[in-house]
């Protein structure tokens, strides 16, 4: 089992099964942890993304905070990629199943995931970290990047310099990641150069840049631009740095007293664990995050779409009952698609 570092100075918290939290809870050492964890079965793990001089104290204005690891959350839902729309359905009372388009009264959505959803949140991970390292000079090791077990991404910072960093500061990265306060005038002063000049750019602007490079063809100079946009330039400005822009849950990144699920702790959601991903291209989390055995289980199927997971291919289902490799009768249950029966 994965264990935080300075573990003594953080806080822990357990999501029962009756969908209870217990937090405040503090532990001297690796041992006292995962004693708790298997005397109390908890339906997941989390630990403080601070340190605190005294991390049991349920209040926290006089917990003591010491500094902060900087994270971030990639949720693939906030991306807006293709798949959602094809897989993702509202399940009602009465077992109907109806897309997304139809939003139907009184009824619950029901999230999937699919290798494209992973490949959409890879792909802003990949963004982020060339942000932090190219413009923030974080080292590559002192990040790590892990698959939450669901579908997306956290990314966590260990980095002592920055552990002081307070709210607004965090707040200001977001900012800069997410470009809210870009300014199309102030990017189209980058572009009013030679194509020599572009060769210059950095950060942003080179970023931006090179997406206009490669929508239409030629060396982004504003003049080019104008007569390629027929003088949209603004606009063609900011459908680059929409695609530019790294897209991450703020309150994650500004949260102090959040509290981040454990690596190697399962994902209440799918069954899956939330896995260290040490090379972002290479890893196959739809396979690699499967914790739990193959082991048939007998499920009862309300609905279920097409499911790739632990390699294979599942589904899709429609009312049926069927026997299921462990891992992914664990997914559709946790879903609220499926129920165990003997």
């Amino acid at each position: 089992m994965w264990i935080p570092r300075r573990l003594e100075a953080r806080e822990v918290g357990f999501l029962t099964f009756d969908g209870g939290h217990r937090r405040h809870l503090h532990f001297s050492s690796p041992g006292e942890l995962i004693a708790e964890i298997l005397r109390e079965i908890p339906w997941g793990v989390f630990y403080s993304v601070s340190l605190y001089e005294d991390p049991g104290n349920p209040e926290m204005e006089r917990k003591g905070w010491v500094g902060a690891d900087l994270v971030f959350d990639i949720d693939v839902k906030d991306l807006h990629p293709a798949c959602i729309e094809e897989h993702d359905f509202y399940l009602c009372n009465d077992g109907s199943v109806h897309r997304l388009a139809e939003r139907p009264m009184g009824c619950r959505r029901v999230d999937w995931v699919c290798p494209m959803c992973v490949d959409a949140g890879r792909k802003e991970v990949l963004k982020l970290l060339d942000v932090l390292q190219r413009d923030m000079g974080i080292r590559p090791d002192a990040i790590s990047v892990y698959f939450s077990g669901h579908r997306g991404f956290h990314v966590h910072v260990e980095d002592e310099n920055l552990m002081d960093m307070g709210r607004e500061a965090r707040a200001q990265i977001v900012d800069y990641l997410m470009l809210n306060s870009y300014n199309p005038g102030f990017l189209e002063g980058f572009l009013r150069t030679t194509e020599d000049g572009l060769e210059t750019l950095a950060g942003w602007p080179w970023r931006i840049a090179d997406v206009l490079r490669q929508r239409y063809g030629v060396p982004p100079t504003l003049r080019a631009l104008e007569a390629l946009t027929r003088g949209e330039v603004e606009a063609a400005i900011s459908s680059a740095v929409r695609d530019v822009a790294v897209h991450v849950d703020p309150q994650v990144t500004m949260d102090l007293s959040r509290i981040f699920r454990m690596p190697t702790s399962l994902n209440e959601k799918t069954g899956m664990m939330k896995q260290r991903c040490a090379d972002v291209m290479a890893c196959d989390p739809l396979k690699d995050a499967v914790a739990i055995g193959d082991y048939p289980i007998k499920v009862e199927i309300s609905y279920a779409p097409k499911l790739q997971i632990g390699g294979y291919t599942y589904g899709p289902y429609k009312r049926t009952a069927l026997k299921l490799p462990a891992f992914v009768a664990a997914f559709l249950v946790s879903k609220g698609v499926a129920k165990v029966i003997k």
